[in-house]
């Protein structure tokens, strides 16, 4: 299955979390929650633990028991139960990526990242948000990383759309037109 058709199923699913979370006023807590639990079932010893087919589904309950219930809100351990007993845990990050999209809509927010080959200043950085609201009147959230692997230029991530200027991409696009013979 390809990761948009992965993105559409479960998009109905992050949905239907956030009225929940809407309709009980806990959206950034559930958000948290949700987070928190995604880089738990990251861990490796974790992962390895619920993606093996020799232990059982209650073994496996009863560990989101013993160790989530106490620390989760009923809503959220609800959905990370059904999750694990259904042997689709490997899902939440992309459902807590979909979700914070949802969530960043509803408060009309752009996530902005910027990725350089080496740090750039504060002004730099002013003129990409500032171009950035010609474009949007929604609130701007923007954070930087530096990718050394793009050689040089930049790359800005806005929402979903991707503006890539970097000079690794320049390469790849050059050597793709000549592999072509274009």
């Amino acid at each position: 299955m390809r990761e948009s058709e992965k993105l559409e199923i479960l998009k109905p699913t992050a949905n239907a979390i956030f009225d929940i979370a809407r309709e009980l006023g806990m959206i950034r807590e559930i958000y948290n929650e949700l987070t928190e639990c995604s880089k738990l079932f990251q861990d490796i010893d974790i992962k390895n633990y619920f993606f093996n087919k020799f232990i059982s589904k209650k073994d496996k309950k009863e560990l989101i028991d013993k160790r989530l219930k106490p620390l989760l809100s009923k809503e959220t351990y609800a959905f990370v139960s059904i999750l694990a007993e259904h042997d689709s845990i490997e899902v939440l990050p992309d459902i807590v990526n979909l979700y914070k999209d949802i969530v960043d809509d509803y408060n009309n927010i752009v996530r902005v990242r910027i990725i350089t080959a080496s740090s750039i200043d504060d002004k730099t950085i002013e003129d990409i948000i500032n171009t950035v609201k010609c474009f949007s009147s929604n609130e701007i959230s923007y954070e930087t990383e530096i990718d050394e692997s793009i050689i040089g230029g930049i790359i800005v991530y806005i929402g979903s759309t991707v503006y890539d200027y970097s000079i690794k991409n320049q390469i790849d696009l050059l050597q793709s037109k000549f592999t072509r013979g274009n």
